[in-house]
């Protein structure tokens, strides 16, 4: 299980929210990405995790997305999407309870409006850059420190050029995560870490990015004793 749960400070401040809700808000921030998204653990999954019945974490989830405090994007016949919404005013229209379905936009059918159109060719070019800015963030905060890295501009450049050439925040996390783990396995000194800016540009990130599902690699699944075909399933569901 990861070490970390991704929820926002200002839900561990809200005095009405309750000791229940919290722990199931918790429960989903355990499958997050560092910007607080990604998250398609089924219901049964993260009742067991929150010690609750599942009933109850589909009544808190309603209540955490009244309260701003999550997005969550049903998917009939699927598990639901949530983000958690680390700032306030995230969740636009896009707030729902998990129980009712979502018609997607336009653009999710296959049909993008002529504003709204984007090339299949390039479809990294128009990423906020609050986004690559919080990418950036949680980018240094895991990677490896080494004893000359560069200012963050040159990283912000690099992030900004790998999310272009069609590289996603998950992916670029994801992989920063074990190559900081095989440093450490490793024993690396600092001056022999790969700066994070070549670390992106040159791609090396690919050699890292091991796909996952809750946290864990297909071959962990497996010798756990949990059903491949299920990792499988979610995998192609993620995608």
């Amino acid at each position: 299980m990861p070490n970390l749960s991704i929820i926002p400070a200002r839900a561990v401040m809200d005095r009405e929210l309750t000791p229940t809700q919290l722990r199931v808000l918790c429960a989903i921030g355990i499958h997050t990405d560092r910007l607080g998204g990604n998250v398609w653990a089924s219901v049964r999954t993260l009742a067991a995790e929150a010690g609750v019945v599942e009933r109850t974490v589909q009544r808190a989830c309603e209540e955490l997305v009244t309260r701003g405090y999550l997005r969550v994007v049903a998917r009939p016949g699927r598990t639901s999407l949530y983000h958690v919404i680390l700032e306030p005013g995230e969740t636009g229209d896009m707030a729902v309870t998990p129980d009712r379905p979502v018609t997607p936009p336009p653009t999710q059918l296959g049909h993008p409006t002529p504003d709204t159109a984007v090339s299949p060719k390039r479809p990294q070019e128009t990423t906020p850059h609050n986004v690559v800015v919080g990418l950036v963030d949680a980018l240094r905060s895991v990677y490896p420190r080494r004893p000359d890295e560069l200012p963050f501009p040159a990283i912000l450049k690099a992030a900004g050029e790998a999310l272009k050439a069609g590289a996603t925040p998950a992916q670029l996390l994801r992989a920063a995560q074990r190559y900081a783990a095989h440093c450490s396995l490793n024993k690396t000194e600092p001056r022999y870490v790969r700066s994070l800016t070549r670390f992106l540009t040159d791609e090396a990130w690919r050699a890292y990015d091991v796909v996952t599902v809750h946290g864990r690699t297909r071959e962990e699944w497996a010798r756990s004793g949990q059903d491949i075909l299920e990792f499988d399933r979610l995998r192609e569901e993620a995608r």
